[in-house]
């Protein structure tokens, strides 16, 4: 069978540390580490980091993949890399394992017959997902393609968890890790979104159940949970915390899973599971409607929890108690991918009572305590942590200045949607704006646009995610991302009188002094009118309803007009679109995507 063929041309600029990960292999293989490891995050481009490798290594490669999404993502981001790239997928019925490139379904792969007719002339593997290379189907494709001599290809190991539920080590595979980049770090760097959790406490007693591996045994852990009326509980901790999110719920049975879909289902709530017996084009089905929005939840055991790729997904529910850290952060990592509008992940951990047992839920992982995580997020606890412990180290002596410095909080840069779908970023003055369009059903270019000046491309054909990391890593580029940062220490100074003097001039009667984070912009039918202050929230437009300012998007998915207390027919819209509980938009950030906008 002819080899897959190539998408349109397009650039991709890859983030700083895919280049760092890309050199940090290099320089390995030149010091002789033959097997390498690199551990990354979930949600931080690791298939581009080996996408990159291949294209710089050059010579033939092999992708190795156990999971039919992680063999399609693998395809898609070498094609993202280099469109010319002649690539041929080992996997079922078909078998293109002369392809330059081959991207093989272990499981295919490792069938003698299969295996036989490979020719083993790779000068680079990779193993995607490697905490399972240790498994006799990889040793199997390792030994065929001569992994073991010193001659032999360079074997890199992608994972974002080095780690294994059983006893098996990954050095019998690898040399060690020669670059790693930790969950944390990624969230302060703002490639992963914040996390929040709140335990959902069941009338359950762990104690009397068994771990003869390690972790509960599936089936008594459903019993005790469905004894508990667990799906009850979960969709009463859904509907009161995460009522607006996508949500992926993880079991530990099929039957548990297919219940709490039918227990959300009766309450309304448009939600489906899956299980490893659903067939390919249903499991295709159901992810596409999860996608679009159609579906709302979806519960699964044991499908999702590596390989799954779906970014707008903001809401994790772990009904799957566990004790392998292992596990618990694969399903954490379906939840922490950025997207558009998606400043935060809820998780909602299901847990109960146990003297004997250590659950691992969000607070044991980050070392928070859980009711504090109830009101905070991560990164705003380890924030404060971290400033406790610098006060504490710093003598008092002299005269005592006081400077915020939030180690671990997340640098947001806040963009604005358009009504026609696209997405605008400021970058100032000088470098006018970032505008992300689509260019195709589900593929997204993006673009600079300055006045004077014409527009200069930066990326096209990219998934939403990618265009959204080019934009934001551009702005950090340029040096400007202070000035766009949800929380820039300037929004929240006093107005300047050239700064009010512009509000009246847009007809805007501004107090005599205001902070920029006390005070949100609001629209009537011909542009921004007056001020609100923080506090007085406003009501959301219902999809059916006239947007009064047809060039910004004033669709609030994530709060009622209930909890807004302002009647709907006050004529009046927010350009925020976050929940009342998050900082409010400054004004003249409003301000300035107002001017901007009103361009597109």
């Amino acid at each position: 069978m002819p080899a897959v063929a190539a998408p349109p041309l397009l650039r991709l600029t890859p983030r700083p540390y895919q280049h760092e990960a890309v050199a940090a292999l290099l320089a390995a293989a030149a010091r002789g580490v033959q097997r390498p490891l690199l551990v990354l995050p979930t949600g931080t481009g690791k298939t581009i980091v080996f996408a990159l490798l291949v294209q710089r290594r050059g010579g033939r490669s092999l992708i190795l993949a156990h999971r039919d999404e992680l063999i399609q993502q693998a395809v898609d981001k070498l094609h993202l890399v280099d469109p010319t790239l002649p690539l041929g997928v080992v996997q079922a019925e078909r078998d293109e394992h002369t392809a330059p490139t081959v991207v093989a379904s272990v499981q295919t792969l490792s069938r003698r017959p299969r295996l036989a007719r490979l020719v083993p002339d790779f000068h680079t593997i990779v193993i995607d997902e490697a905490h399972h290379a240790p498994a006799p189907t990889y040793r199997r494709i390792l030994d065929h393609c001569r992994a073991w001599r010193p001659d032999g290809p360079l074997v890199v190991g992608v994972t974002a968890t080095p780690e294994r539920g059983d006893r098996h080590s990954l050095r019998q595979v690898f040399d060690g890790i020669v670059y790693q980049k930790t969950l944390l770090e990624m969230m302060q760097a703002g490639y992963l979104v914040d996390l929040r959790a709140l335990q959902v406490l069941l009338q359950a007693d762990f104690d009397g159940l068994r771990t003869p591996h390690g972790d509960f045994v599936d089936a008594e852990l459903e019993t005790l949970l469905l004894a508990a009326n667990a799906p009850a509980q979960v969709l009463a901790a859904f509907q009161a915390h995460a009522a607006d999110r996508k949500a992926l719920l993880f079991t530990p049975t099929v039957a548990l899973a297919y219940a709490m879909a039918a227990t959300f289902g009766a309450a309304g709530i448009a939600a489906e599971a899956l299980d490893g017996t659903t067939p390919l084009a249903t499991r295709r089905a159901i992810l596409r409607r999860l996608h679009t929005g159609e579906t709302r939840v979806v519960a699964n055991c044991a499908v999702l929890t590596e390989g799954f790729d779906e970014p707008s997904v903001d809401c994790i529910i772990v009904a799957r108690p566990t004790q392998s850290a292992l596990l618990y952060q694969q399903m954490l990592g379906r939840g922490t991918r950025t997207y558009p509008g998606k400043t935060d992940c809820p998780l909602l951990d299901v847990v109960g009572v146990s003297t004997r047992h250590t659950l691992h839920t969000a607070a044991t992982l980050f070392g928070c305590d859980a009711a504090r995580l109830a009101q905070q997020s991560v990164l705003e606890i380890l924030a404060r942590q971290a400033r406790q412990a610098q006060d504490e180290a710093t003598p008092l002596a002299g005269t005592l200045r006081s400077t915020p410095v939030a180690l671990f909080a997340r640098r947001a840069l806040r963009g604005v949607q358009t009504r026609q779908g696209a997405w605008v970023l400021s970058l100032g003055a000088q470098h006018g704006t970032l505008r992300l369009r689509p260019d195709g059903s589900e593929t997204w270019q993006v673009m600079q646009v300055r006045r004077d000046t014409a527009p200069a491309l930066l990326g096209d054909t990219l998934p939403l995610p990618y265009a959204q990391g080019l934009a934001e890593d551009y702005a950090r580029h340029l040096g400007v991302a202070r000035l766009v940062e949800a929380e820039a220490p300037w929004r929240q100074q006093p107005a300047t009188e050239k700064q009010t003097a512009l509000l009246r001039k847009l007809g805007l009667a501004a107090p005599g002094s205001f902070s920029f984070r006390e005070w949100d912009c609001t629209m009537a039918l011909k542009g921004v009118k007056s001020l609100v202050p923080r506090g007085a929230l406003l009501a959301r437009h219902a999809p059916h309803e006239p947007n009064p300012f047809p060039q910004v998007n004033t669709h609030d998915n994530t709060a009622s007009a209930a909890h807004r207390g302002v009647r709907r027919d006050s004529g009046l819209s927010p350009l925020s679109w976050e929940t009342p509980s998050l900082a409010r938009h400054s004004l003249l950030g409003l301000l300035c995507d107002v001017v901007w906008v009103s361009d597109l």
